[in-house]
């Protein structure tokens, strides 16, 4: 009776292992509406750019929370460019720009953190992406 007590949970433990790396699931189950920011429905056809303010000056850097599906999106091209009207201004910040291209038919959450290396959070954005034909 034991063993097989003992069998039964680690198939359970197991099976919450891998449920629990799906960081997909994990940001879609837990997300409560009014927490998501935007859907960008895109065709195979068109690029995602995401432009988030940002001042790495301050410690404090944008990120990709979870990971990715690439079969639904592949990031392309992750860059900083500073605001013009603060180029010559010590702290001026500038905003962290993503480009993403369609891979295949289906949605993708994507959750960025703008956080410290220390893992200090100080925004959060959730976007939902669905890539139709």
């Amino acid at each position: 009776m034991r063993r097989t007590l003992t069998k039964v949970l680690i198939v359970f433990f197991g099976l919450y292992l891998f449920q629990s790396c799906d960081s997909q699931k994990t940001v879609t189950d837990n997300l409560p509406a009014a927490k998501l920011n935007k859907t960008f429905t895109l065709s195979m056809a068109d690029t995602l750019k995401i432009e988030l303010k940002s001042n790495p000056t301050t410690g404090f850097i944008w990120s990709i929370k979870n990971k990715i599906k690439p079969k639904v999106i592949k990031e392309f091209n992750h860059t900083y460019i500073q605001n013009e009207k603060t180029m010559n201004m010590v702290g001026g910040g500038g905003f962290d720009i993503w480009k993403f291209l369609p891979a295949k038919t289906g949605k993708v959450f994507l959750h960025f953190v703008y956080a410290r290396e220390d893992g200090k959070i100080d925004k959060e954005k959730y976007y939902k992406v669905i890539v139709k034909k």
